[in-house]
């Protein structure tokens, strides 16, 4: 499906075109062929910016997510390992029952689960390393607690790599849509001042033929959003159907209270429901779908969820 970008960008090659052609000195307002010429052509170069981040995004995302895997398979298959070697009256087992009370499939109950495993995990090596005749330290396989420990360690960068790669593609993609809203707004105004200083007729004028322009363009209606679900510390949301009319981009933007001045958080909007997170656990998040054409940009009604 076409990008919103790329009409704007044919639209400004083809302006240029007859610009340069005729009357490269004429201007519009403050605005000269050369700042228009720069602008078009900044297009392609931001959205070569954006998709080379957007690369690096997901590269940050795998990475995160590979490693929690490794996290996720580590806490859910020692903490019954372990379980199996303790004796009934063990005083560990206190602790066992502490792990089996963390969810683990969210990453932040990942990381809680993993941290208290490395505590009961080292407690059992120490027992182990005090019998007669001393008991190597307990592994899963190849698996040690050393290696949970690292992989526990790296996952605050990862997530931390994650969200700054975000906020990097945020920007790229704000500055694209600035750069192609200013294109097709000087698009308009070009078009609409050559017309009306050549003569009908003229062969400036009658150069117009070979830009394209576009029927009359409506508001985008807003998408509303159904429902907010908690799921672990992710949200699943949903939409209520029919909505978005006119919209060439529907985005779910969301806002976390106390740490975002505003909706500085966005991912593109499947129709069908969808999860974003993980987010602090008892956070305030607000949401809102911003629905976006070459018109006009409408909001949503916003909604929120306190995280419990």
């Amino acid at each position: 499906m076409a990008e919103y970008w790329q009409a704007m960008h044919v639209r400004g090659q083809q302006s240029l075109g007859v610009w340069g052609t005729f009357a490269a000195a004429f201007q519009v307002g403050p605005l000269t062929f050369q700042e228009h010429t720069t602008d078009v052509a900044g297009i392609l170069t931001q959205v070569m910016a954006r998709n080379t981040q957007q690369d690096v995004f997901d590269d940050a995302v795998l990475a995160r997510d590979g490693n929690f895997r490794r996290i996720h398979d580590i806490v859910v298959r020692v903490p019954p390992l372990i379980d199996a070697t303790l004796e009934d009256h063990d005083s560990l087992n206190q602790d066992l029952g502490d792990i089996y009370q963390v969810n683990p499939d969210s990453q932040q109950g990942g990381m809680e689960r993993a941290r208290r495993l490395i505590s009961l995990w080292n407690r059992v090596n120490a027992k182990r390393a005090a019998l007669t005749p001393a008991l190597p330290e307990l592994q899963m396989d190849t698996t040690s607690v050393a290696d949970l420990s690292t992989a526990l360690a790296n996952h605050s960068h990862l997530l931390q790599t994650v969200e700054n790669e975000r906020s990097e593609l945020n920007q790229q993609k704000s500055q694209l849509q600035t750069t192609a809203n200013r294109v097709d707004r000087n698009n308009k105004r070009w078009y609409e001042a050559w017309g009306h200083n050549f003569a009908v007729g003229s062969p400036e004028h009658n150069a117009l033929a070979d830009v394209t322009t576009e029927p009359s363009t409506s508001s985008p209606t807003a998408q509303e959003i159904d429902t907010l679900t908690q799921v672990g510390l992710t949200v699943a949301v949903t939409y209520v159907p029919g909505g978005g009319n006119h919209a060439t981009t529907l985005t779910l933007q969301w806002q976390v209270v106390g740490v975002d001045a505003d909706f500085g958080h966005d991912t593109p909007l499947i129709l069908t429901g969808q999860t974003v997170g993980p987010f602090p656990a008892g956070a305030t998040i607000h949401f809102r779908v911003q629905a976006s054409n070459s018109a006009d940009t409408t909001d949503s009604a916003t909604q929120s969820l306190t995280l419990t």
